[in-house]
Formats: C-alpha cells, sequence, structure tokens
C-alpha cells in the first residue's frame, strides 16, 4: 500500500508533481486497490490545484504534457473552466485509438450527458 495517499503541501510545485506522478501511476498498476489509491492522490491535488487561478492554468498547462495519461487526467479535469481547449485535447486522445483513447471517450461521454463531476 501506498504509504501517504493525500498530499501534505500547499506547494503548487509539489501539488503538480504528485498530481502527474498519480495519473501516470494509476494506469501503469495492476492492482486495482493501489489503483484507487493512486486515484485518490491524484484527485485530492486537483481539489488543492483547483482553488487558485495559477493552480487551474498549471492543470490546463498539463494538456499539452508529452505523457498522455497526464494529458487526459488534465484535460477531463479541466473540462470545468476551459471546456474548448479541454475537448479538443481529449478528442485527440479518443481518436487516435491509442493509450488513453477509451479513457477520453468516456470522459466526453459522461461530459456531454451532463454527468461528469469531481466534487467528491
Amino acid at each position: 500500500p501506498l504509504v501517504n495517499s493525500m498530499p501534505l503541501t500547499d506547494n503548487i510545485d509539489d501539488l503538480i508533481r504528485q498530481y502527474c506522478e498519480a495519473a501516470i501511476a494509476m494506469d501503469n498498476v495492476n492492482d486495482p486497490k493501489q489503483q484507487n489509491e493512486w486515484s485518490d492522490i491524484g484527485h485530492a491535488c486537483y481539489k488543492q490545484l483547483r482553488e487558485t487561478q495559477e493552480g487551474r492554468a498549471r492543470i490546463m498547462a498539463l494538456m499539452s504534457d508529452s505523457n498522455p495519461h497526464i494529458r487526459c487526467s488534465a484535460a477531463g479535469h479541466s473540462l470545468a473552466w476551459e471546456p474548448k481547449a479541454a475537448r479538443a485535447t481529449l478528442e485527440v486522445l479518443r481518436d487516435n485509438d491509442g493509450v488513453c483513447s477509451f479513457e477520453a471517450k468516456m470522459i466526453l461521454m459522461e461530459y456531454d450527458k451532463g454527468r461528469l463531476s469531481f466534487d467528491y
């Protein structure tokens, strides 16, 4: 099990690092319990980052990251405040039929149906 499932910092650089680490790890572990723990870490970082303009801007910047897991996570979260750019990023991921294609498709489907929420 992961030692610490919640970020213990207000440092934006540390939160971004943990957010990215969680996005990558969540899709690279096969154990559902570990996947959930990484998901919790990423979500906790997102919840802190979304509270400030700088945090939201830093998440949006990750939509250009070289790692598709990070791009997908950042785009899904950015739908709340930058839907046009986030949708474009998710559509590219969905249509490339590669890593994160299915996740991007599901995020867009839930968003279009009005069921996507990160307020938990």
